[in-house]
């Protein structure tokens, strides 16, 4: 894909702020950069049959990704899905979901097991009122034994608008009342300690959107930096808010300070030359935060 005219006017933007390097030093930075551009990040969904994995997705993502059913198990094959707005791209990988026979299960664990490598998140979703959690325990422990990493789940309670008590004649609700909140908690806190994770579990629901902004929010600080970029592009805007925005912004500029800090090391420099690479090493994480906009926006 060749880059649109505003990625190489950012691109000559960021070259110019480091003209005071030798070449080979801003070729190798902007290489670095180049890479975080245009890096397309795999995301991927599990959770058991029924769980609300492909109304989430729906409900979160620009372009519609898969289809939906209260029936039955619509989603038995891995389905890889390239979502493409503007220039950026990502794979959501939507797994079949555990949970429905113990063959098919074994499949799916060998399946999972053969992923883990590229995926930069796990999205794992569970229903809120389903305490039916053991098939979902066994596989996660499973995992972790396989070599994942408990950095990559983030653990999702889905259909919080049906968790009891449901008050009478609203049980499609927008915001759960006080006591749907308290059982929110408890539950959330119950998955929290049978689930191992780095990030707090979210309790959220796709038909009325509850608490979809909160997970925008922590899907920003869960991915690697380089992912995040690319996947809030592709978020539905009602869900962004001033905070992920900043987030992801700031951590784009962190991309190009890392960047900088991989090629020049300032440590056995003179001091006034430390003290000036030191400026220009802000002034190039400034100026990424600031070309956000026109790179993935």
């Amino acid at each position: 894909m060749s880059d649109a005219p505003d990625t190489l006017a950012s691109t000559e933007a960021l070259r110019s702020q480091l003209s005071f390097l030798p070449q080979h030093a801003c070729d190798r930075i902007l290489s670095r950069l180049q890479h975080a551009i245009h890096y397309e990040p795999v995301i991927g969904i599990m959770g058991k049959t029924g769980a609300g994995k492909s109304s989430l997705c729906n409900a979160l993502f620009q372009q519609p990704v898969c289809l939906t059913s209260d029936l039955m198990a619509c989603t038995r094959e891995p389905q890889r899905l390239v979502l493409t707005v503007g220039e950026r791209s990502m794979t959501l990988v939507d797994l079949p979901g555990v949970g429905e026979t113990p063959e098919k299960d074994e499949t799916y664990l060998s399946l999972y097991q053969q992923l883990l490598a590229e995926l930069d998140l796990i999205i794992w979703v569970l229903r809120a009122d389903d305490r039916a959690r053991a098939t979902d325990i066994a596989t996660h422990r499973a995992l972790l034994n396989a070599g994942a990493d408990p950095s990559r789940f983030l653990f999702v309670l889905s259909q919080a608008d049906r968790v009891r008590p449901v008050p009478d004649g609203e049980e499609w609700q927008a915001l759960p009342d006080a006591e749907q909140c308290l059982s929110l908690a408890v539950i959330s806190s119950m998955v929290a300690g049978q689930l191992s994770s780095s990030f707090p579990v979210m309790a959220v629901s796709a038909h009325t959107s509850y608490n979809l902004s909160a997970l925008v929010e922590l899907i920003v600080h869960a991915l690697p930096p380089q992912a995040s970029s690319t996947v809030y592009r592709q978020l539905k805007s009602e869900h962004k808010n001033a905070e992920s925005d900043s987030a992801v912004r700031l951590q784009f500029g962190e991309i190009a300070g890392s960047a900088f800090d991989s090629v020049i090391d300032s440590n056995s420099l003179p001091s006034g030359l430390r003290v000036l690479l030191s400026r220009l090493r802000e002034k190039l994480v400034q100026l990424a935060t600031s070309l956000w906009d026109k790179l993935f926006g």
